[in-house]
């Protein structure tokens, strides 16, 4: 499996968390387009992700193209995977297991895990998901109508903010240059206008489309701290 990296650029000035991703500093990000991970070819729903550090935050935005958004979950670690959602997975330590997942609908309802080992977590990884990172900060912008299938929508934006000092397995520290995660981002888009009506993708090409695939770090690619 061929190496990907993605270089994380540092910023000096904090990021406003409003999910209208229009601070300069995001032209300092790489832009990471989505595969569909059945054909691992370019999905009907467009996804365009970033990120950015800075000496207290990880940060991500997303703009996910979108003609029906949708959320109804309101609630922290509710299901979310069930609507349309935005996801992060990170690894603070691509050789040892542990690792979070972060799942955001456009409510801007919060699915939070640390996950020890997976399988162990039972059906939602209920079990790791009761662990909430302190702190995170997330904002949506939604061109479109929220929860209205019959008309035509555009798209959302996310903006997120995890605190590194919420990351237990970074024991109090951040980031170094040259430092290396295991990470990838990804979506479900279920909509009227997809002819499955459900679309999943990611911006790692390795993802497989079996049980707990997105959950599987060998398909994952690497985050590369710079500064």
């Amino acid at each position: 499996m061929k190496k990907i990296v993605y270089e994380c650029n540092y910023i000096n000035t904090p990021i406003k968390i409003d999910g209208l991703l229009n601070e300069p500093a995001w032209k300092k990000a790489k832009v990471l387009n989505f595969f569909e991970i059945n054909t691992r070819k370019k999905p009907i729903s467009k996804t365009e992700g970033r990120l950015l550090w800075d000496k207290k935050y990880l940060y991500i935005g997303y703009k996910a193209y979108d003609k029906d958004i949708w959320g109804y979950f309101k609630k922290r670690n509710d299901p979310t995977c069930q609507e349309d959602v935005l996801e992060l997975f990170i690894k603070t330590n691509p050789k040892n297991e542990p690792y979070y997942n972060f799942e955001i609908n456009p409510l801007g309802t919060i699915y939070d895990a640390f996950s020890p080992k997976m399988y162990a977590g039972g059906e939602f990884n209920h079990r790791w998901n009761r662990w909430d990172c302190p702190g995170i900060k997330r904002a949506v912008f939604i061109k479109g109508t929220l929860n209205n299938w019959h008309d035509v929508d555009e798209y959302w934006q996310l903006e997120v903010a995890i605190p590194f000092k919420s990351l237990e397995t970074l024991n109090g520290k951040i980031p170094d240059n040259g430092d290396e995660w295991k990470f990838h981002l990804s979506r479900y888009d279920y909509s009227v206008y997809l002819p499955n009506g459900v679309e999943l993708s990611s911006c790692s090409p390795f993802i497989k489309n079996i049980d707990f695939g997105f959950h599987m770090s060998e398909g994952w690619i690497n985050l590369k701290f710079k500064r």
